[in-house]
């Protein structure tokens, strides 16, 4: 009798561990499509604040930088999230996915950053400070793009991970 019931209580046990660890592969995978929604929308604030500055809409710019750092924020906020998970589960390629999407994310953040404080020089005529800041951005968004590449690299080496 005594053996029975170790035996229920093992598999059990085994049973409610296997569905946890599904749950947090199942949160890692919706979280990822969070993710890559946030990065998305943000780029697209971003490039358009970039094209407002150019034709000197300031303010316009300004609430699209602004845009663009509340998505960013939000997708910093998911993937650290999600790397909890990862890293509950002791997944090497999710806990290597997810710190190459933190990069990329902060990365994006700093250079919307920079564009941030290059549009009020714009508008004050300080030119040559302002374009110190817009080359700032654009080198946060060259090194965002090689994080991007490392995360789609991750992708592709592992199909069965990432649907």
């Amino acid at each position: 009798m005594r053996k029975i019931i170790m035996v229920l209580v093992l598999v059990t046990l085994v049973v409610s561990l296997s569905g946890c660890l599904d749950t947090q592969v199942a949160q890692i995978d919706q979280l990822t499509d969070t993710i890559n929604s946030y990065l998305k929308q943000g780029d697209t604030y971003f490039n358009q604040a970039a094209t407002s500055t150019n034709k000197y809409q300031y303010e316009t710019a300004l609430q699209q930088c602004n845009n663009a750092s509340s998505q960013f924020n939000n997708a910093r906020i998911s993937t650290q999230e999600a790397l909890i998970y990862a890293k509950n589960l002791q997944d090497q390629i999710y806990i290597n996915y997810l710190q190459v999407t933190l990069n990329e994310v902060d990365a994006k953040i700093n250079a919307t950053n920079e564009l941030k404080m290059a549009i009020p020089l714009f508008k004050n005529n300080d030119t040559k400070t302002a374009n110190t800041h817009v080359d700032l951005a654009n080198q946060y968004m060259e090194t965002s793009l090689d994080y991007q590449k490392q995360r789609e690299d991750i992708v592709q080496q592992n199909p069965t991970k990432f649907k």
